[in-house]
């Protein structure tokens, strides 16, 4: 009951719902792409081998917490950050 399996993936979030190209239709250029943010988190799961599960801990990369990673928050789940949003041996201890 006291042995656990974490697991931890790389997410990568792509904000295209607020990028617009608007161009000529005689433009021929490739636009796709152009603009985009991209930022990765990282989500990391736990189970034990009794079958429980911890909530999941999404880890952005920052220097300190903003609100805005939690607009709609998931109840439970977990936020932390980190400087490059990879787990670490502060978080994993946390």
């Amino acid at each position: 009951e006291n042995v656990y399996n974490m697991d931890e993936t790389g997410v990568m979030l792509n904000m295209l719902g607020s990028v617009k190209v608007l161009v000529s239709k005689d433009d021929l250029r490739d636009y796709r792409g152009a603009g985009v943010k991209r930022t990765q988190v990282t989500a990391i799961e736990c189970i034990s081998a009794d079958g429980r599960s911890l909530l999941p801990l999404i880890i952005w990369p920052a220097s300190t917490h903003r609100g805005n990673w939690t607009t709609f928050p998931t109840p439970g789940w977990h936020y932390g950050h980190s400087e490059n949003g990879y787990n670490d041996s502060k978080i994993s201890l946390e």
